[in-house]
């Protein structure tokens, strides 16, 4: 093995291969080595003499028209929205009351009066064949009670008007008939007593008409017991129990009539369920299906055929195209540039960006709720009316809302980026020249692009003045002393 070249040996070699290169590769190396030196000069230069600054950016101070709007999107809805719910009343205690069989198609025009949905009624029907004969049985009974009541007042009446009376008078006549007997025995017993005394008759005769006078007068106690015995005893036992016969009756017939009013109810109760398993139109308008989705986004309930619904749930929006509106939200910061009355223009995406004409009508004085997942600044809900909606207008569709909180046709302006404030007032950087002015200006409004000057609380300005629209960078030209401390 032979040992290492040294430094020195190996330069001769190095030189010797050089001086085999071609004329070109010296030239690189030569502009190679040019082009480091003067990089290394730069930024030696550079460094020594500080960082290079910008010159500044000006616009000129212009007057003009001016418009402040507050921007936000929204969605077109209806603001008389007629809800389409389902009416059927849940048999279970999931909830569930029945299931779609067949539904008119999404976006459909109806009118009011038309065919809707269809609901599975195939249970309701079997429930009322049970209701219907539960209807019959309760009403045979309640016939039964109503006879038995009916014959119970009949036969009061019978007693009150024929059997009383008719022994009261049997009574009256036997009572008549001993009192007769009672006297012809008396006049009898009288006369046979004077024969005796002449003698013409014994004693024994007379005893014989004494006993006949004793039985008549028997007799006529008798009957007038029986008199007695029928005012006092006989007649009030028996219109006790006829009446209380009546009035058991009389309830027992209420009674099987309430329930036979009952399953009668309850059939027709079930009849109308079965007529509500087909729904129609309460007015004029497009089917929108009131689809549910959670706040991921994910489907809750779609309304199809087959679908089971729930009492009172909400299938269908009835949406009235010549009365429409945009629901939009307002960030805080914004909310109190809005109120009711506001005019506002409303660009519709899916009409070519067509724009409508509209108006405030309602802003919320309550944010709205928020979640774990949203934004921490607070949004405000505000009703934008639409003035003269187009028919193509359909719920749903997104918009964009400019609110005009501010409308002038002579307005002094300057870019928003010109202001700079320090010490709670507001100053501009304007360019005359190669000298600068510090001007103070109060801000009436601003629309996000350019600022409306307050003219008569701000220090003069020109149109046609050049104002600095980056004047952070450039501090320096500032007039100090106008800063407060």
């Amino acid at each position: 093995m032979s040992p290492p070249r040294s430094h020195t040996a190996w330069q001769p070699a190095a030189r010797r291969a050089l001086r085999r290169g071609s004329t070109a590769s010296v030239l690189v190396v030569a502009v190679l080595l040019t082009a480091l030196v003067a990089g290394g000069a730069w930024l030696f230069l550079s460094s020594a003499q500080g960082p290079v600054t910008a010159p500044p950016s000006v616009k000129e101070v212009v007057r003009g028209p001016y418009l402040h709007v507050v921007l936000e999107k929204g969605e077109v809805e209806s603001a008389n929205n007629v809800e389409v719910r389902c009416e059927i009343r849940a048999r279970t205690g999931s909830g569930t009351s029945t299931s779609i069989v067949d539904l008119v198609p999404e976006g459909t025009w109806v009118k009011k009066g038309d065919w809707l949905i269809t609901f599975d009624s195939s249970a309701l029907e079997q429930q009322r064949r049970q209701q219907k004969i539960a209807v019959n049985s309760r009403e045979a009974i309640m016939i039964q009670a109503k006879a038995t009541y009916e014959t119970a007042v009949m036969a009061l009446t019978e007693y009150n008007e024929g059997t009383y009376p008719e022994l009261d008078e049997t009574l009256d006549n036997a009572i008549s008939v001993a009192e007769q007997g009672l006297r012809k025995t008396e006049l009898s017993y009288d006369s046979t007593r004077r024969m005796v005394a002449r003698g013409a008759l014994t004693m024994l005769q007379l005893e014989g008409e004494e006993f006949r006078r004793d039985a008549a007068s028997n007799d006529l106690q008798l009957a007038q017991r029986k008199a007695v015995a029928l005012e006092e005893y006989s007649k009030p036992k028996m219109l006790t129990q006829l009446q209380s016969a009546v009035k058991a009756a009389e309830v027992t017939y209420r009674t099987e009539k309430a329930s036979y009013d009952e399953e009668v109810s309850k059939l027709d109760e079930i009849d109308g369920q079965i007529a509500k398993c087909r729904v129609c139109a309460p007015q004029d308008g497009q089917v929108v299906y009131a689809n549910l989705v959670d706040h991921h986004g994910t489907a809750e309930f779609v309304v199809e055929a087959g679908a089971m619904v729930r009492e009172r749930q909400v299938l269908f929006n009835l949406p009235d195209p010549t009365n429409m509106q945009i629901e939009t939200e307002i960030a805080e910061s914004r909310i109190h540039l809005v109120s009711e009355g506001m005019p506002a223009s409303i660009r519709v995406e899916a009409m070519e960006n067509r724009t409508l004409r509209g108006e405030v009508t309602k802003v919320n004085k309550y944010a709205e709720p928020s979640s774990f997942w949203s934004a921490t600044t607070k949004q405000y809900g505000a009703l934008v009316k639409v003035l003269d909606p187009p028919p193509e207008l359909r719920v749903g569709l997104t918009a964009e809302v400019q609110i005009e909180v501010e409308q002038r046709d002579d307005a002094l302006q300057i870019p928003v980026q010109s202001v700079y404030q320090h010490g709670g007032q507001t100053f501009c950087l304007i360019q005359r020249g190669r000298n600068w002015d510090t001007r103070e200006v109060v801000i009436s409004s601003t629309n996000g692009q350019t600022v409306a000057i307050n003219e008569e609380q701000s220090e003069p300005l020109q149109p046609g003045e050049l104002v600095v629209v980056n004047p952070r960078q450039h501090l320096d030209k500032f007039d100090a002393r106008r800063f407060a401390d």
